[in-house]
């Protein structure tokens, strides 16, 4: 089965600054592949981080008049010479709500990321 297939969630292009931790390992970048209720992809210029390594994502939402920030703990399922791609752990719940947001103004069908984040995206919560 092709890798397309097997995604679960929504996936939307957005462009921010993102900041990945992992102990005393900080990465940021600008530039995101996609993002998902699941997951990211997150483009890193060759300085990745190990797969199975976990990690805070720090997503920052700039509007006209504020500063919005994701914050979600996330784990290293894959990387390569371009970047990594991560798999959203735990997110609180004001985090949830802005990236459900975000993701439902980027994608064509908002109605789709409704129906997923419904059917148990509330997991990542329950930790």
């Amino acid at each position: 089965m092709p890798f397309d297939e097997k995604r679960r969630f929504t996936r939307v292009l957005f462009e921010t600054t993102i900041k990945i931790t992992a102990g005393k390992t900080v990465i940021v970048s600008n530039r995101l592949r996609d993002i998902s209720l699941g997951g990211a992809f997150v483009f890193t210029s060759g300085t990745s981080l190990p797969a199975s390594t976990s990690c805070v994502l720090e997503i920052d939402l700039i509007g006209r008049a504020s500063l919005l920030r994701i914050q979600v703990e996330a784990e290293v399922v894959r990387a390569d010479e371009e970047g990594m791609a991560v798999k959203f752990t735990k997110i609180d719940l004001d985090s949830l709500v802005h990236l459900r947001h975000l993701i439902a103004v980027h994608a064509q069908d908002p109605k789709a990321v409704d129906v997923e984040y419904d059917e148990g995206l509330l997991e990542l919560n329950n930790d």
